[in-house]
């Protein structure tokens, strides 16, 4: 499905009916990594995958996608859906639009899952990273993409670890090179949100790779620990990519907490 959103569209799929999910992907993805899930969890709830800005098929905006301004791509795809309460599971990027969804619109917010993501700004040093990352996006967007995704799994090596790379390098592949840079300066100047976590009155789950090279396990607790009402699921032999090195377990963990918290 596609709706029009400022001069572009948005694309997204929906499936089931009952409480809905959204779900975000993060940044080089699409709605695609989800299906999964959405396939599973439909017979009970309504579905949202999302393609965010740049993502997909849905449209490059300008140079910088501030995640308030992909938050506001998802309420106008939940408006449209008729969606007033829905619970948001972002993976990574999809995390930070979650949060920045759930500072401007909280009431709409029946539970969120942070997936391998996190509540703090850049420090110094990451913003580094990211210019770094714009360049060479700039300079050569498949160097960039496989140089990248391979570090994003804890298992890098054999058949197995192969196909998977060679599946999200696909996924990035069709991604525009002004929609990456796009991302990557949104992500960079990005506010902290920790206060939106203190202060949430709905209930969260934290999803934690125990190998995440890009969240360390630390700073996921650390996470953890600003709101009593979060749950922390920590996923062994997992770096960035959960949803695929550990697909059950991160289904599981999500399945039960939407059964025990929104439906």
């Amino acid at each position: 499905m596609e709706i029009a959103f400022k001069k572009g569209i948005i694309s997204y799929k929906v499936e089931g009916q009952g409480p809905a999910i959204v779900f975000l992907h993060g940044f080089m993805e699409s709605a695609r990594i989800w299906r999964s899930f959405s396939e599973n969890l439909s017979t009970k709830f309504k579905v949202i995958r999302i393609n965010l800005p740049g993502h997909g098929k849905s449209s490059v905006h300008s140079d910088n996608h501030s995640m308030e301004f992909m938050a506001e791509a998802v309420k106008v795809v939940l408006d449209a859906e008729k969606v007033t309460k829905a619970m948001l599971v972002g993976h990574s990027m999809g995390g930070y639009v979650a949060l920045a969804f759930a500072e401007l619109h909280a009431p709409m917010i029946s539970g969120l899952v942070m997936f391998n993501s996190i509540c703090f700004a850049d420090a110094k040093e990451k913003k580094a990273d990211r210019e770094r990352a714009m360049k060479a996006a700039d300079a050569h967007k498949m160097k960039y993409i496989t140089s990248v995704i391979p570090n994003l799994f804890f298992e890098r090596s054999g058949v197995k670890a192969s196909k998977r790379i060679f599946k999200m390098v696909k996924i990035a592949s069709k991604q525009s090179k002004e929609g990456i840079l796009a991302a990557i300066a949104g992500m960079r100047d990005r506010k902290d949100r920790s206060d939106v976590l203190k202060s949430a009155g709905f209930p969260m789950m934290i999803l934690a790779g125990h190998d995440d090279m890009l969240i360390p396990l630390e700073r996921s607790k650390e996470m953890a620990a600003l709101n009593p009402k979060a749950q922390l699921v920590v996923l062994e032999e997992c770096a960035h990519l959960a949803f695929i090195e550990q697909e059950k377990e991160s289904f599981k963990a999500v399945q039960t907490f939407a059964l025990q918290k929104i439906l």
